[in-house]
């Protein structure tokens, strides 16, 4: 069986592809390519170290259990946390301590019946592509080593830590707490049965900010949805902050990594907005500038933000690994994706939904507004942009007869409008001459196509994307 990385990390379905057997295979190479330029303690030589963290979903402390003991049979000792944590904590575990790499049990905002691993380097962000395909090789010739987890906590290679208290730590020192603490907001947090629990409610109680936390305790089927923090999956959320007349509804994935939002009487803010309320705090409040980084599915809003701030715009494809090598190289001011990952200068190059929720609370704070005031502002100076994605389950040879067609000749006109140009830079993007756009791409993660639409005109948005279901099921658009 070939085990191939997505966007992020490997996922699969358990008890399918996704089993204790396939973990080891896994866990395997990713220790070959971590001993490489560093091997294990032979005359003297230090030993390697890699921080292993896991999230709530069924089983995760297990496979987790799994990783560290094929660890320690390759001498590698693994330092194992004692709790479900978000995937930013095992990165800012890694970066505290210096450590060669992290290995984090998880699958993200998939459905529960999906669990997976996500690699993170020294630098603390998500595995490089030269990482990446390192591992991939090694997979099909892996022969696990493992030793027990009992053997090897009697020999000091497998540790229990406690990661969460160095991550909240490096949340305090980046983020004004304390004013948050003091502005009178109401605030409720959806953390969807994931990792981030009632992490902002403990961050902030003692002021007059109040908070109160949706779906905190872990639950194997997330509620009946994944935990996604998209607008079809909010609607609690939504209703919730709607009525206890809050300022913001603030929601994390499985993993705490991606934000979603939800705006004064349960309106949806969607991520783009989101990315675009944290770069102008970033720059107007905060007095920092840099590089503006952005998945080419994310909102057109970012690009005439850019220019009206004068700040170098660069787009990549989907997949934070993309934004955070570009963090790594040069002066990047923030780098995010459609999905709602962020990543800001001055933390780590690395997605990060509990800082995002708070920069957004500490933009409202700081600048004495409330979240509909900002976005208010951000329209107002510009535009007005609608938002929508839809997934769609197709068998493979249509997938593939979709993409032929997109790649050999790409419609010229979508929902009655011109196309001006064709972007292939992640999958097919049909650009209007308003700057109206339809996105094709495969996700990196699941069986799925992913259709994303955008336009200044909300009522185009459906039909952009009525277009695009179309011409993905029979190859006709409307």
């Amino acid at each position: 069986m070939a085990i191939r990385f997505g966007t992020e990390g490997w996922r699969a379905i358990m008890a399918e592809e996704f089993t204790v057997e396939n973990v080891r295979r896994v866990t395997q190479a990713i220790a070959e390519h971590v001993r490489r330029p560093r091997p294990a303690s032979r005359g003297g030589r230090a030993r390697v170290t890699v921080a292993v963290g896991h999230d709530t979903r069924f089983l995760s402390d297990r496979f987790a259990q799994a990783v560290c003991e094929v660890l320690a049979g390759n001498g590698i000792r693994a330092l194992l946390t004692d709790r479900a944590v978000p995937t930013c904590a095992v990165s800012r575990y890694v970066v505290a301590n210096r450590l060669p790499a992290g290995v984090v049990v998880t699958a993200s905002h998939n459905p529960g019946i999906y669990n997976g691993l996500k690699i993170k380097e020294a630098f603390g962000g998500s595995a490089t592509t030269e990482t990446v395909a390192s591992v991939e090789r090694r997979i099909s010739r892996a022969k696990p080593v493992s030793l027990p987890m009992e053997e090897a906590l009697a020999r000091g290679l497998i540790q229990r830590v406690a990661m969460l208290p160095t991550f909240l730590q490096g949340i305090r020192r980046f983020v004004d707490v304390a004013a948050i603490r003091r502005s009178p907001f109401r605030v409720v947090v959806d953390s969807m049965h994931g990792t981030g629990a009632r992490l902002i409610e403990g961050l902030l109680r003692g002021g007059r900010c109040r908070v109160s936390t949706l779906h905190a305790d872990p639950d194997p089927l997330f509620g009946g949805h994944a935990p996604e923090p998209i607008h079809a999956n909010l609607k609690e959320l939504s209703l919730a902050v709607k009525r206890s007349r809050a300022h913001v509804g603030i929601a994390n994935d499985g993993d705490a990594d991606r934000i979603g939002l939800v705006g004064p009487g349960g309106a949806w803010v969607n991520p783009g907005q989101v990315m675009c309320v944290v770069l102008w705090h970033l720059v107007r409040t905060r007095k920092v500038l840099g590089a503006v980084v952005k998945t080419v599915s994310n909102t057109m809003m970012i690009d005439r933000m850019a220019q009206a701030l004068d700040l170098r715009l660069v787009e990549v494809p989907v997949g934070f690994k993309h934004v955070a090598k570009l963090m790594l190289k040069g002066d990047v001011l923030i780098g995010g994706e459609e999905s709602g990952g962020i990543g800001v200068k001055g933390y780590l190059p690395e997605r990060d939904g509990i800082l995002n929720g708070l920069l957004v609370l500490e933009a409202m704070a700081m600048r004495g507004q409330p979240l509909g005031a900002i976005l208010a502002e951000l329209e107002r100076e510009f535009g007005r942009w609608a938002y929508a994605r839809r997934d769609l389950h197709l068998d493979t040879p249509r997938v593939e007869r979709l993409f032929r067609r997109l790649a050999g000749a790409a419609p010229d006109r979508m929902a009655g409008q011109p196309v001006a140009r064709v972007n292939r830079l992640d999958g097919v993007k049909l650009i209007a001459r308003d700057e109206s756009w339809l996105l094709f791409r495969r996700s990196g993660t699941e069986p799925i196509v992913r259709i994303y639409a955008e336009s200044p005109r909300a009522r185009r948005v459906g039909r952009l994307l009525d277009f695009g279901v179309q011409l993905a099921r029979d190859g006709r658009g409307a």
